[in-house]
């Protein structure tokens, strides 16, 4: 049922009466997802003289899925649609596609979630949105796949008040090498630039190494925080990923997720700036023998306050860095 919340997220911003309106289609579509599917925008569509009969459509990262006139569930494949053109209206945008030889024709409200749903599908297709005609054929529209953006919902365990917007949802994508994409729930998506992620699966083997952004020069979180988030959270097929992201000022946001196979996979797509990459190679100064101590002393003493390592431990190995 979580798809059936997804879709209630995306149309809460229209009001209660829509909601109530469309709740049998939203429950009949969000049962209709596969758990491999990621719910990515709603539209009302309309049909019927002057599109006064309004219904539901939807699009997942496989599909787009809506109900025919008798309020049957329909979806239709991405890889399936051929020959796709629209054509705009005064108060809706009609899309026309070929689908297993029939010709399906739909109209998409023209309000602020039919745009960013025409769009969505557009590149989901493969079709530019300023090249709209039947000469988008399926080998064209392939070529063009292979480069579609990367899209993901994320759970975000450490450094969501970080973010400008507050939320339940929140959806990372990647549009352009070097860059990501975070919305959260229907607010418009924040541009930063990727330096790096990181796995972590080994929560007393990595603390240390997250608190302490070193790699280019910041500190983040507090280690109780993550240490805690991730050893509540890290279960059977469950990782935890941090994404280290920066914003145009400069300023350093990262993020620590939940992440399980699926997700590993689409972030290992991901293209980090190459810029950044330079600068952590040039910027990381060797390390020298009288700062080693200093700073394995502080990363000890953190893991301590956690609850890590113990008293013993830590003293044992204070005693060993400081030769004694």
């Amino acid at each position: 049922m979580y798809a059936v919340e997804q879709i209630k997220e995306y149309l809460k911003p229209e009001g209660w009466v829509l909601l109530n309106n469309f709740k049998k289609e939203i429950n009949l579509i969000g049962e209709q997802v596969d758990e491999e599917e990621i719910v990515e925008g709603v539209a009302i569509l309309v049909r019927g003289i002057g599109g006064l009969k309004q219904y539901l459509g939807v699009l997942t990262s496989k599909r787009l899925l809506t109900t025919d006139k008798q309020k049957k569930f329909i979806g239709f494949n991405f890889d399936d649609i051929h020959k796709f053109t629209t054509n705009k209206k005064i108060t809706s945008s009609e899309i026309n596609f070929a689908y297993n030889a029939e010709a399906i024709s739909i109209n998409i409200l023209s309000d602020d979630l039919g745009k960013r749903f025409l769009k969505d599908l557009q590149d989901k297709l493969g079709i530019p949105s300023n090249v709209l005609t039947e000469n988008n054929d399926t080998e064209t529209r392939q070529i063009v796949r292979v480069m579609k953006a990367i899209k993901m919902n994320i759970e975000i365990l450490n450094g969501k008040e970080q973010l400008n917007q507050k939320g339940s949802g929140y959806k990372l994508a990647q549009i352009k090498p070097g860059t990501v994409e975070i919305s959260v729930d229907y607010h418009d998506a924040e541009t930063f630039k990727l330096v790096k992620w990181e796995r972590v699966e080994n929560v007393q083997k990595s603390v240390s190494s997250i608190v302490g952004w070193t790699v280019i020069g910041s500190k983040f979180g507090n280690a109780g925080a993550i240490a805690g988030a991730m050893g509540a959270n890290v279960g059977k097929d469950k990782s935890v990923a941090t994404l280290f992201l920066k914003r145009e000022n400069g300023e350093k946001v990262p993020l620590v997720i939940k992440c399980d196979k699926k997700d590993l996979e689409k972030l290992s797509l991901l293209i980090v700036a190459e810029e950044e990459e330079t600068t952590q190679a040039t910027v990381t100064p060797p390390p020298t023998t009288s700062s080693i101590p200093t700073e394995e002393l502080i990363k000890l003493k953190e893991l301590l306050d956690v609850g890590i390592l113990t008293q013993e431990e830590f003293d044992a190995k204070k005693k060993q860095l400081l030769g004694i």
